[in-house]
């Protein structure tokens, strides 16, 4: 059942929301709307309560304060410095970002154009095969 999801049974035809048993659902790849869209067509025409309006807009806040972009490339230098003058350099700093004293991060789709960078800079980061 839809509520299992999203809420706690805690007595027969009894559900417990909580911010806990929505974020467990949206964890799992629940979505918000879904049980909106269940709670209006179940309801007698009704608005939802204030508290539960309040709880799923705090869940839907929780669920936008991180999002996952996708893959990027970790690119590991030999050392810090290869690190920071590939960083500061006009061409390929403004394509990767330093997430540690060695290591650069790179969208899929700059790659090439870091690649051509780097060379530019004497470095050469062999194509993958």
């Amino acid at each position: 059942m839809l509520l299992d999801a999203f809420a706690t049974r805690s007595a027969d035809r009894v559900w417990t929301l909580s911010t806990a048993s929505l974020l467990k659902a949206l964890h799992a790849g629940r979505g918000l709307e879904e049980l909106r869209r269940f709670l209006a067509e179940s309801s007698t025409g009704e608005e939802l309560p204030q508290t539960v309006t309040a709880l799923l807009a705090d869940a839907a806040s929780r669920a936008e304060k991180v999002r996952d972009l996708g893959t990027c490339h970790l690119l590991e230098c030999v050392d810090e410095a290869q690190a920071v003058m590939i960083a500061k350099d006009r061409r390929a700093g403004a394509l990767c970002s330093r997430i540690g004293p060695r290591h650069l991060m790179v969208a899929p789709g700059d790659l090439p154009a870091v690649r051509a960078a780097l060379l530019k800079l004497g470095c050469v980061l062999p194509a993958r095969t």
